[in-house]
């Protein structure tokens, strides 16, 4: 049974948007799903998220994906980095960016910290990112240069935004059917 672990954007918590909605179907599926849930606080620093990353989440096998969005792609970057994994299958990063983004002033990042990018893309076989052309939190070439950096595919559209509730997102079947068909091969 493949393990899927999702981490929510720094827009909200667990509860928001389309992430339990796409927990409950995977589940449905057939997968061991894990919702990483850090409340809702403005100023969070990466490393308390890597921290509470390390209290909630396990990696114990290759057959493991993380599906990501926004600020949650770069604290799953930095856990992967961190963390004793020898390899898992893939990460879906919806909207994610690089530390050296720039993004919208409420996701601004006050704190320097890099990524070992070398070093994730050893222990994660493959990526995939989301991206929409009308986001007004993070530009989509930000998420293709991420993608570009690790190697991965990236589907850019024209509409979507940053994916949350105020998109018209709070169920997300374009992903859970994408993800389905790549973790099916």
């Amino acid at each position: 049974m493949t393990d899927i672990v999702i981490v929510h954007s720094k827009y909200g918590d667990a509860s928001n948007h389309w992430y339990d909605w796409l927990a409950n179907n995977l589940t449905l599926e057939g997968y061991n799903v894990k919702l990483f849930n850090l409340p809702y606080e403005k100023d969070s620093k990466i490393e308390k998220w890597v921290s509470e990353m390390k209290q909630q989440i396990q990696i114990n096998k290759y057959e493991t994906y993380f599906v990501t969005h926004g600020f949650g792609t770069l604290a799953s970057l930095k856990y992967i980095e961190e963390m004793h994994v020898n390899y898992i299958e893939g990460l879906f990063s919806i909207s994610g960016f690089m530390e050296d983004a720039q993004v919208s002033n409420e996701l601004a990042l006050t704190e320097k910290f890099q990524i070992d990018y070398k070093q994730v893309k050893r222990k994660v076989e493959a990526f995939y990112g989301l991206c929409a052309k009308d986001d007004k939190h993070v530009s989509y070439e930000e998420t293709k240069r991420l993608m570009d950096k690790l190697g991965g595919k990236c589907k850019v559209t024209e509409y979507g935004g940053h994916f949350m509730e105020d998109d018209g997102f709070t169920t997300f079947t374009r992903l859970q059917s994408k993800m389905l068909g790549i973790m099916s091969q």
